[in-house]
């Protein structure tokens, strides 16, 4: 190899090979193919290393303290109950119509909706989240309690993995149904659907700004997994002649597994919709925690007279 040639995906939008003494201008489209492939191949690098890399796990503090505050004070355990309550009280008025202008009854159906599981699935991790709130303050009464020897046990673990899915599935829900499935010569914009079509995104993006409850990159999975269940579930359903409130052979028109391809794809963008929203809360979660770095940092050179600026007075404001 001549000591002097070199990559072609380093120069562009002419390239210069230097071969000896001779110069010999490269095609543009080489050139431009040549960077693609490189940032192509940075970016695979980057994912593989996000995905493979060994990240230890949270402390178990972050999940029974908020945000801005090492210590639970009585507003963040009333707020824990504040959550769970509001979780209980749309799970009643959507199994007993509550709020609803047209209520079809048949409440032994709840249990075949996505949104219905999206519900279950908030109640049980706010409840989980609560009790960790509450033994958190049981414990901060002792004098010689320290935050640092907590362990990451199984209820903190569960509550992860179900504060995780609740997270991307009740924002998928949200999108997918008013996107989707609304229609308004069947469905109305009433209390209950408000409750559980807008309430329950809202509750969750909430509880990603107040709590220190972090979300990783690489647990996407975990709300795929929860989904294709259900769509296992839709297809079971189907197949045994089970009927939605309106008494269609189908859950959602837009699960009509009597057309099978359509409904493969709407599955597959919904899946991806997921993914989306997942890396979504990631990114808002690392800008939370990226804000809160720097408003400590700033915090502490404020109150460290040393560091301390002297004030430039404007010539302007000079009498």
């Amino acid at each position: 190899m001549p000591p002097h040639s070199v990559d072609t995906c380093d120069y562009s939008p002419e390239l210069l090979s230097i071969v000896g003494n001779n110069r010999t201008k490269m095609p543009l489209r080489t050139s431009l193919r040549g960077r693609r492939a490189m940032v192509n191949n940075i970016w695979c690098r980057k994912l593989s290393h996000i995905w493979h890399q060994k990240v230890p796990d949270p402390h178990a503090r972050a999940f029974s303290e908020p945000r801005w505050s090492s210590h639970v004070s009585g507003w963040y355990l009333g707020y824990r109950w504040l959550i769970s309550l509001t979780w209980m009280t749309i799970i009643i008025c959507s199994i007993f119509e509550v709020g609803s202008v047209k209520p079809l009854g048949k409440s032994h159906l709840w249990p075949i909706y996505l949104t219905n599981w999206d519900l279950a699935l908030g109640f049980i991790q706010s409840l989980l989240g609560l009790l960790l709130v509450i033994r958190r303050w049981r414990f901060q009464k002792s004098q010689e309690f320290d935050a640092v020897t907590l362990k990451l046990g199984g209820v903190e673990r569960i509550y992860w993995f179900l504060y995780t899915i609740t997270s991307s599935l009740a924002l998928g829900v949200t999108g997918t149904y008013w996107a989707t499935v609304y229609n308004p010569k069947i469905h109305q914009v009433d209390l209950l659907n408000i409750l559980l079509h807008v309430c329950n995104s809202f509750l969750m993006i909430v509880d990603i700004v107040v709590t220190r409850v972090p979300l990783r990159l690489r647990h996407c999975w975990w709300c795929l997994v929860v989904v294709s269940c259900y769509l296992m579930f839709t297809i079971i359903y189907y197949s045994a002649g089970g009927l939605d409130k309106q008494g269609n052979p189908r859950i959602y028109a837009v699960l009509d597994w009597a057309k099978p391809g359509k409904t493969i794809l709407v599955c597959l963008g919904g899946l991806t919709f997921l993914v989306i929203i997942h890396c979504l809360l990631c990114y808002i979660v690392s800008l939370r925690d990226r804000l809160y770095e720097r408003s400590q940092q700033y915090l502490k050179e404020q109150s460290d007279p040393g560091n301390q600026q002297p004030l430039k007075v404007k010539t302007s404001e000079v009498v």
